[in-house]
């Protein structure tokens, strides 16, 4: 998958496409499901039923950001968020038969600079618009802006003079990665190391090697074969070396790096196959992560000095939950299975009940702290059958049901893992798929999408209802996850979210 920045260009007239994302425009009109603006971030969030190609603008009088997406359909999706402060109000519509599109309307007085303006694909069918902080003033002349670039990758330094050999860019294989070279390949020098948060990387010194002066970020793979992101870096050595830091996913293999007559190949260790690494999906609002000092220098005349991190793009704080509107809301929260029905089993012996109790009853604190009144349909750990949990929801008149569920598969498949959300009918297809989009947001996790299903306690409600599947106690990069009382309690911050957006945008 990949992931670009569109940068936005200031006009005062006529809408005029200035910058858009590369990605093949899709066969079929796609839908847009989601879209929810985050006050505490100052992020738009937007997610279609399918990829996407957006054009993004700067218009004035009054100052908006305008987001059009062709070939896109509005959804069962809000009209519009009033927010406050420097942004007035967001908005979704249809421009045209065959364009959607999303207004961020700035309050009277209030400008930003268009080139600290981001519009970033999560994935071929989600995107984030990051607003900087806004000030208030004149808005800035246009003019010429930098072109978009890859959100993870980076290349430094490079001047491709004064080395042997001059590295090109890197082409993803079916066997890996080979770093193109003209000149004399050298012997490459790896290392696997980590940093005081479990973060590990891959570095990779290629003496007397330059780097190419017209390798973009954009040239290098992004979130192939577990890979999150590439740094190449030119270093200020005599003659210029490289270095090359690759930083892993939580499942990838140690890498090794050989030469080859066309460069350098980089491939799994030996009895690895290939189709066993699975691509990572790029994580909201990437930031590249500075490595570790490697153990070794190259050897070369100087070690270069570190790479400075660069500051985050969002706080790491939780954002405040969304307030609703006053009113009795009730919502039915249902943890799935209970009792003699533990659910599924995974890795390490995990149960499914073990992880979905505690993010119900921590959903069920959120939510009623919100001053929403939740129907459970268990409370303690007993058996209760589908059409009681149904009733349980229907009798209480709620206006919406949420079953929290884990999922599972084979033992023999621990390379499945992401978290996905279901629907029944179109009542609760919007449910879903706010529900989905704030998970994904806050977890990072593997996008397996929003379906429609016939499970019966969907069927069976009469109000819009969804069923979660929070990831895979099966998966090698869930369970673990599952098991963490912290990665739980950060789940059951997004559902609780999701669920007071969903409420916000109308019942």
């Amino acid at each position: 998958m990949e992931s670009r920045w569109l940068t936005l260009g200031f006009t005062s007239g006529a809408l005029a496409t200035l910058s858009a994302l590369v990605v093949a425009a899709p066969a079929r009109a796609a839908t847009l499901q989601y879209w929810w603006f985050d006050a505490q971030t100052n992020q738009l969030v937007f997610t279609t039923d399918s990829q996407v190609q957006p054009r993004a603008q700067l218009l004035a009088n009054p100052t908006r950001i305008v987001v059009d997406l062709p070939n896109t359909q509005l959804g069962n999706t809000n009209a519009s968020q009033t927010v406050g402060g420097a942004v007035r109000e967001v908005r979704a519509g249809q421009f045209d038969r065959q364009t959607a599109r999303l207004v961020i309307e700035l309050s009277p007085g209030y400008s930003l600079n268009p080139q600290d303006v981001r519009v970033q694909g999560v994935r071929p069918n989600q995107w984030a618009v990051q607003l900087p902080t806004l000030s208030q003033g004149a808005a800035p002349p246009s003019g010429a802006l930098p072109a978009p670039t890859a959100t993870a990758n980076r290349v430094q330094g490079n001047t491709g003079t004064g080395a042997g050999s001059i590295l090109s860019g890197v082409v993803t294989t079916g066997d890996g990665f080979l770093i193109r070279l003209t000149g004399t390949a050298p012997t490459p020098t790896m290392q696997i190391t980590s940093d005081d948060a479990d973060n590990r990387f891959a570095i990779i010194d290629l003496p007397n090697t330059a780097v190419a002066g017209n390798l973009r970020p954009d040239d290098l793979p992004n979130y192939r074969y577990s890979i999150l992101a590439w740094d190449v870096a030119q270093q200020p050595t005599n003659p210029p070396s490289t270095r090359i830091t690759l930083r892993l996913g939580p499942t990838s293999p140690d890498w090794r790096a050989l030469r080859n007559s066309s460069g350098v190949i980089v491939l799994p260790p030996s009895g690895v196959p290939i189709g066993s690494i699975s691509d990572e999906p790029a994580p909201l609002a990437a930031v590249p992560r500075t490595p570790p000092p490697a153990q070794a220098a190259p050897p070369q005349a100087q070690t270069p000095p570190p790479t400075p991190t660069p500051p985050p793009t969002r706080s790491v704080e939780t954002p405040a939950l969304p307030t609703v509107p006053n009113g009795r809301v009730i919502v039915a929260i249902d943890p799935g299975h209970g009792g003699r029905d533990p659910g599924a089993v995974g890795i390490n012996s995990l149960q499914e009940i073990q992880v979905i109790f505690p993010i119900s009853l921590r959903v069920t604190e959120l939510l009623e702290a919100q001053g929403v009144t939740v129907v459970m349909t268990r409370r303690e750990n007993v058996t209760v059958d589908l059409q009681a949990r149904a009733d349980i929801a229907n009798r209480a008149q709620a206006n919406l049901f949420v079953s929290i569920h884990a999922n599972a598969i084979s033992m023999s498949r621990p390379d499945v893992n992401g978290i996905e959300s279901y629907y029944s009918s179109e009542t609760g297809r919007r449910l879903a798929a706010t529900l989905q989009a704030s998970m994904l947001a806050a977890t990072g996790m593997r996008d397996r999408g929003v379906k429609q299903a016939r499970f019966y306690v969907l069927r069976q409600s009469t109000m819009p209802a969804a069923l979660l599947e929070v990831g895979f106690v099966t998966g090698a990069q869930d369970a673990p996850k599952l098991a963490d009382p912290a990665w739980r309690e950060t789940m059951a911050q997004a559902i609780a979210r999701g669920i007071l957006q969903y409420i916000q945008q109308g019942l």
